[in-house]
C-alpha cells in the first residue's frame, strides 16, 4: 500500500498551523520525504512515522519554500539518532544549493550522499 502525507502544503511563510512545501510518501517500511519547507520536521513529529527511518530527501526545485527547511531537518535527523547515510536528490546545481543550505549544520553524524537528476 502507498501511503502519502502532505507536511505542508504552501504559503511565503510558515503560520502555527501551515508549514511550507513538504511531503512524505511511504511504502512497504520505505520512506522518502519530498520538498523540506521551513516547519517539516514539525509534521513529521505530528504525523507519528519517526524521522530516523527517511530513507531519502527528494528536492524538487529551489524555491526556498520547498528548500529552506533543510538544515532543520538534517540537524533533526541527527537528533533522531540517525547515523547512517542520507540520500538527497534533486536538480543541478544540487550540490552547491546543499553545500550553501548546510553552513549553519556542518557537523553532521552521518555522511549526506547527493543524486543529481
Amino acid at each position: 500500500m502507498l501511503e502519502v502525507c502532505l507536511l505542508g502544503c504552501g504559503g511565503m511563510a510558515p503560520l502555527p498551523e501551515r508549514r511550507l512545501a513538504s511531503m512524505m510518501i511511504r511504502r512497504n517500511g520505505k520512506m522518502i520525504l519530498t520538498d523540506c519547507g521551513e516547519g517539516t520536521q514539525i509534521g513529521i513529529k505530528l504525523m507519528g512515522w519517526g524521522m530516523k527511518a527517511i530513507d531519502a530527501l527528494c528536492l524538487t526545485h529551489y524555491h526556498a519554500d520547498h528548500v529552506v527547511g533543510l538544515p532543520g531537518f538534517l540537524l533533526a535527523l541527527g537528533n533522531s539518532g540517525r547515523t547512517e547515510p542520507f540520500t538527497i536528490l534533486g536538480p543541478p546545481p544540487l550540490e552547491y544549493v546543499v553545500s550553501a543550505l548546510t553552513v549553519i549544520a556542518p557537523e553532521l553524524p552521518y555522511d549526506i550522499r547527493l543524486i543529481e537528476l
